[in-house]
């Protein structure tokens, strides 16, 4: 069970996790909250925001478009002119709300078929057959986010489960669906938009799911990566795929900016002296030189590129581990290695196992418990006078009946008071009830049944406070959003690595074009002694072989992951508009009722 200072540092950790600016200057979180329906409509919409305020400024100034606006933080007042919303902060940070009709980015919509037939979610908890569940986040034109959604599934009626871009967890004898999407991203890249649950369904009662979406790890990643460039990967590329193009068709090559730009008029020469027997050989020669030494320049910038993409990496794990060193969990006793680029999955999905929501919440209530406790122990005194006036009623019953009298202890001492019992037998009665009160067995029982009273007071009053205090609750959730934050971290050092591994396959086949250039160079030089006619083929087939291993790695993978890119940098994260003072990151965090 996790102690209190465990307990703290997970918090801690979700507040730095779940905001990418823990190290700005001027941060401001947005969380939009969220409850849809299963078709994606909105039944409610809050977006709050907190406004950091390192400086203690008297004045913050924000920019937003939502309206019913309120402090729900503390009572500085604000001025809406337009858009720009102007709080008298008095050097405190800022926390407020609204609400706005504006379409999510990110919108859960869930659909169903019962044994192959569409029918609404809403009808499923009524019905008993195969049914397959598709949830599909996402609105046209969107910036890519990273999504997980959470269903808790109900304890029976559910059989034969499996889940596509998801997986089955198992929590106290109740599974958990835990489905992943990545809506936004470029079709190319081949990530899922969509997961699907297929189960036999018996009259099972789902209730609702929730999602956390955020755009802000990707765009991090993807700035981090930009501003380590210092050209332009789509025009160097593109300038390539031309060259390559007219190389395999044999066409005169056209002329071309950047680290391409010798090469169009070295091979056009080449390729021209093929044409001119008096002077082909010397033209040949220093037009095979010219591609060798082009392609071999490109080629030598490939470990320049490779080494700048494990930079790049490592400076993304860096950021993430100067997070997790900041999150308080090595102070908690939690040890976790540094990440790197081999230990990085291992490592976060070890942390993550430590992030049980049962053990989580039986440590909150026990620190509960610890302040309940005293507070009920002080008013023991209260409770014993009050069980032993019971069990003395009790006993007191006891006596009658042995002496014969037919009435309870409240008839009996109402008639005591009437003047209806003598005095002799008032004092043999209250003898015996004093007697058996000093009895072992009766002291026992009123020592038993005032720890018993205390206990049930210390439940009953932990219960309330757990129930009730919504600064547990609302620890309790953010310890759940750890846990989500550690697993969004996970996902996009995964997509990091996939990036690396595509510039590096790139690299890879510039390398491959060079040693066949090289290999061109050697055989012109061999030609060049055994006639034109036989350099000519040589020379053409050899620039075909160029291109055709060349054009489908440029074309294909390199191609999608710039489109990726240019697709990620022109977008906005946000619901609310970003104001340029502050560094914003923004979480939607989604309930979809399915009832």
């Amino acid at each position: 069970m996790m102690n209190k200072r465990i307990v703290s540092a997970l918090i801690a950790l979700v507040m730095v996790m779940s905001c990418v600016t823990a190290f700005a200057e001027n941060a401001r979180h947005e969380r939009v909250y969220a409850v849809l329906n299963a078709d994606g409509s909105v039944q409610s919409l809050t977006d709050s925001i907190r406004l950091e305020n390192p400086e203690k400024l008297d004045v913050l100034t924000d920019s937003t478009m939502l309206t019913g606006i309120e402090n729900v933080a503390g009572d500085e007042s604000f001025t809406l002119d337009g858009q720009t919303l102007t709080w008298q902060a008095g050097g405190k940070e800022i926390t407020y709300q609204g609400t706005s009709d504006k379409p999510l980015p990110v919108t859960p919509v869930v659909t169903a078929t019962l044994d192959g037939q569409e029918i609404p979610v809403s009808q499923l908890k009524d019905k008993d057959g195969e049914i397959v569940l598709t949830v599909t986040c996402g609105q046209p034109d969107m910036a890519p986010h990273l999504a997980a959604s959470v269903i808790l599934l109900p304890e029976s009626g559910i059989s034969d489960l499996t889940v596509d871009n998801g997986t089955v967890l198992s929590l106290s004898g109740r599974q958990v669906v835990l489905g992943w999407t990545v809506p936004g991203a470029d079709a190319a890249l081949k990530l899922p938009s969509a997961f699907t649950i297929r189960y036999h369904g018996n009259h099972a009662d789902l209730g609702w799911m929730m999602t956390f979406a955020s755009a802000d790890p990707i765009q991090k990643a993807w700035s981090e990566v930009d501003s380590r460039m210092d050209f332009n990967p789509r025009a160097e590329l593109q300038d390539v795929i031309t060259l390559l193009n007219a190389l395999q068709s044999g066409e005169p090559l056209p002329e071309t900016a950047g680290k391409t730009k010798e090469i169009p008029d070295k091979i056009n020469r080449l390729n021209s002296g093929l044409q001119d027997l008096n002077n082909g050989a010397q033209t040949l020669s220093e037009g095979a030189s010219a591609l060798s030494t082009g392609l071999a320049a490109l080629s030598s910038n490939s470990e320049a590129l490779n080494s700048g993409a494990d930079t790049i990496f490592s400076a993304i794990l860096e950021t993430a581990n100067q997070q997790l060193a900041a999150s308080g969990l090595a102070e908690a006793g939690i040890e976790v290695p540094v990440l790197t680029a081999d230990n990085y999955a291992d490592t976060l999905t070890s942390l993550l196992a430590q992030f049980d929501t049962e053990t989580v919440t039986a440590a909150a209530r026990s620190q509960v418990e610890a302040v309940v406790r005293p507070q009920v122990k002080a008013s023991e005194g209260k409770i014993r006078s009050a069980v032993t006036e019971t069990v003395q009623a009790q006993v007191l019953e006891q006596v009658l009946v042995g002496a014969g009298m037919e009435m309870n202890a409240e008839t009996y001492l109402n008639a005591v008071r009437a003047g209806q019992v003598e005095h002799t037998v008032q004092q043999k009665i209250q003898a015996a009830v004093d007697t058996q009160m000093e009895t072992d067995t009766v002291k026992e029982l009123i020592e038993a049944h005032t720890a018993e009273q205390i206990e049930q007071l210390v439940s009953d009053n932990t219960d309330q406070v757990l129930a009730t205090d919504e600064t547990v609750a609302a620890k309790l959730a953010q310890v759940q959003a750890a846990h989500d934050s550690l697993q969004g971290l996970l996902e996009e050092l995964n997509k990091v690595g996939t990036f690396v591994t595509g510039l590096k396959t790139y690299t890879a086949g510039v390398d491959q074009a060079a040693a066949g250039a090289a290999d061109l160079l050697s055989g012109a030089a061999a030609l060049h002694d055994s006639g034109t006619d036989t350099l000519l083929t040589a020379i053409t087939g050899a620039e075909k072989t160029v291109a055709e291993r060349l054009l489908p790695v440029l074309t294909g993978d390199i191609s999608a992951v710039l489109d990726a890119w240019n697709q990620i940098s022109g977008k906005t994260a946000g619901y609310d508009l970003r104001n340029e003072a502050f560094e914003t990151t923004t979480l939607y965090v989604i309930r979809t009722d399915f009832n």
